[in-house]
């Protein structure tokens, strides 16, 4: 009988609900969920309801103390860097959603601590645990000449995304099916609150230093952590990291941004996140092109489950061109991240998605808002 891990899940938000609860009641031999903690207690008791998880905490510091559990899923709001720590310190295991933290002092606290401490920290990285990306990136590594890559996102409001599901907020509310994504000036106001206000405004001046009063650059900063950042990570896997940033242009309040890094060799790539609230079409693309031949990889929105992501790979010799489209798996990213976590912690192996890692991510967010106009 295979050990089950023992899980404490802080935060019950859309992606647990979505995601996490669902994929680790499925492999019921290899989690068992013991404890939940959630801010809104109404969330709280409707998850746990539902789930049948007895121990509910509104702290979860208070979680952090249960004696049996052996890993978390941190997947709350905001910065991650409190809650991290804190965990490491009562000797959890940690699988932890992006972003670590919220800025790079934060982060290099967190790989500091976690690199003095024994427990397996793995970065909920999901789309690098897309069975498409392993594929894509040796189609990649086989390029002659590599000299351009694209990356592009249009997101829609996300509530779009999560019409297809069932969210419990508590009191007999379930938010489902279509959500009016209302005004753009709205979209700005509440995505400025969200992830550059309250808590996390000390933590975006801090990034900002003295442009911190342009909510431009305030909102620009919080969809680089909270939303580019999967773009970053991905770079990092197709190719490493890039030297340098050589511009970065951020314009529509803060809800569109372009920008141009570079590699050696004269190697750039582009990213590009725009919000496009309305059309409900998630599109994201890595496209790398060379003299000789061309990768894509596609992705769909980060919701649907088990839909592939297509791999596009042209090529050719002389007059004749060709190309082809691999559908490489029907597996879920999100459940094969829990997997891998899991195995991780068992045979106490590092992650694909490191702390250190993502230190080097926020490194990079912090070099993009710096190269803003």
């Amino acid at each position: 009988m295979p050990h089950r891990l023992k899980i404490g899940v802080i935060g019950c938000g859309a992606i647990a609900q979505v995601m996490h609860l669902p994929y680790m009641t499925e492999h019921d031999d290899k989690f068992e969920i013991l404890a939940l903690a959630d801010t809104h207690r109404p969330t709280l008791d409707a998850v746990a309801d539902h789930y049948r998880v007895a121990a509910c905490f509104t702290n979860w510091r208070d979680l952090l103390t249960h004696p049996e559990i052996e890993a978390v899923i941190i997947c709350h709001n905001g910065s991650h860097h409190d809650s991290v720590i804190a965990a490491l310190n009562a000797g959890k295991h940690i699988f932890v959603e992006k972003p670590l933290a919220w800025n790079v002092r934060e982060a290099e606290a967190v790989a500091a601590r976690a690199a003095a401490s024994d427990r397996i920290v793995q970065m909920a990285y999901h789309k690098r645990y897309d069975p498409a990306f392993t594929v894509a990136r040796d189609y990649v590594d086989a390029m002659r000449d590599l000299s351009y890559g694209r990356i592009t996102v249009l997101h829609p409001d996300n509530d779009l995304g999560l019409s297809p599901f069932r969210i419990r907020r508590g009191d007999g509310v379930i938010s489902e099916g279509h959500h009016d994504p209302g005004s753009f000036e709205a979209a700005v106001a509440g995505q400025l609150s969200g992830f550059a206000g309250g808590s996390l405004a000390p933590l975006v001046d801090e990034a900002l230093g003295p442009r911190k009063d342009d909510p431009r650059l305030r909102l620009g900063y919080g969809i680089i952590v909270i939303s580019l950042i999967h773009q970053i990570y991905m770079l990092d896997g197709f190719l490493g990291m890039p030297q340098r940033v050589l511009h970065t242009d951020i314009w529509r309040q803060g809800l569109s941004i372009h920008a141009l890094v570079e590699y050696p060799e004269e190697v750039r790539v582009s990213l590009d996140w725009h919000y496009l609230g309305h059309l409900k079409d998630y599109r994201e693309e890595y496209l790398f092109v060379g003299a000789y031949d061309r990768v894509a990889m596609q992705l769909p929105s980060p919701y649907f489950k088990s839909f592939p992501s297509p791999v596009v790979v042209q090529g050719g010799e002389g007059e004749l061109a060709w190309e082809k489209r691999i559908t490489v798996s029907y597996e879920e990213a999100f459940k094969n991240e829990l997997i891998a976590f899991y195995e991780n912690v068992v045979h106490l192996r590092e992650p694909a998605t490191t702390v250190a890692s993502a230190v080097e991510h926020i490194r990079l967010v912090q070099a993009l808002i710096d190269a803003a106009k």
